[in-house]
């Protein structure tokens, strides 16, 4: 009977303890809100210990895919204070040093299928979480430290108490015709699942707000335009959505493959190179915009929102110039 005892209370205290660390916030888009230990500003991960006592991770396992979950071991000692919070930086260093630990991955938010999971030394999971997009400096997490409720932060917060936080995105419009080739003329109805938002469009490229022209009526575009929409809800708790954005080609045809690029000041980059933006030592210039990758019979293969910056050397001296997409 005694051995009995012992054994259900060795599961009980088993059990709790892996109820005691759990996954509480993570940015995948920290473009300028953290910076680590090399002074950058690399994706991350909070993990919460909610006991009173310190936890020591070394050996624990974190990674961003359920077909590896021991993807990364943690390496060496990295304590979690007793109901307290420790960071997991996504950089690929596969390392801890001077109290900052660096997983062996990075972390990205456009695939679809990246999650956080961390499991004991012994392989046991303790928690898991689904990626969800969050915005530029943005961040997913529980809306109090060890709560069962997630939402967003506008305004990150690795290493304190959750605060502050939002209960999601506004949806994001959607447009009636796909990006592509059209002749003559394209319309576009733009909607919403909610129909407590309205929805603001830009047509020359830039980023919409709710200072931009409000959508009413359907949009009927007689050249080339890049159309882009966001909505904001009545909810003062949902923050605006993301931004949706589609190429129209009128009357355009091509026989190479095409990139289209747009944002506030991307032409500055693009168009304007060193003239404008100073020289190879002059501060950086990295305007925020959208790119859409059309192949040579005008299919759209694939789109991305990110950071724009200076590539190739000797190209920004001449008309045709290389640059990097973030």
């Amino acid at each position: 009977m005694r051995k009995i005892f012992h054994l259900l209370l060795c599961v009980i205290c088993f059990q709790s303890v892996n109820a005691q660390l759990l996954i509480n916030e993570y940015s995948a888009a920290n473009y300028d809100s953290y910076q680590d230990n090399y002074l950058e500003y690399e994706d991350w991960v909070e993990i919460y210990n909610s006991t009173p006592n310190p936890i020591d991770i070394n050996g624990y396992f974190i990674t961003d895919k359920v077909s590896n979950p021991t993807k990364w071991q943690v390496p060496s000692s990295f304590i979690i204070p007793a109901n307290d919070v420790g960071i997991i930086f996504c950089s690929g260093r596969d390392e801890v040093s001077g109290g900052f630990a660096h997983a062996n991955f990075k972390i990205t938010q456009t695939k679809g299928n990246e999650v956080f999971m961390i499991s004991d030394a012994s392989q046991v999971l303790l928690d898991s979480i689904s990626v969800r997009p969050n915005l530029k400096s943005h961040s997913m997490g529980r809306e109090t430290n060890g709560s069962s409720t997630w939402a967003v932060f506008d305004n990150a917060t690795p290493s304190t108490a959750n605060v502050g936080s939002f209960q999601r995105y506004a949806y994001t419009p959607v447009f009636s015709i796909s990006s592509g080739y059209y002749s003559g003329s394209a319309q576009v109805i733009i909607t919403s699942p909610d129909p407590n938002v309205i929805i603001y469009y830009t047509t020359d490229g830039s980023k919409p707000d709710n200072t931009s022209a409000q959508y009413t009526t359907p949009i009927t575009f007689l050249q080339t335009t890049v159309l882009k929409a966001v909505a904001y809800s009545s909810n003062p708790n949902i923050l605006p959505s993301f931004i949706e954005y589609n190429t129209y080609f009128i009357d355009d045809t091509h026989t190479i493959p095409i990139l289209s690029v747009s944002g506030d000041s991307v032409a500055v980059l693009i168009e304007d190179g060193l003239q404008t933006i100073g020289g190879w030592n002059g501060p950086p210039h990295e305007p925020q915009g959208t790119i859409e990758w059309f192949d040579k019979n005008g299919v759209l293969i694939d789109k991305g929102t990110g950071e724009f910056n200076k590539h190739g050397n000797d190209s920004w001296a001449y008309d045709q110039r290389g640059f990097d997409y973030i």
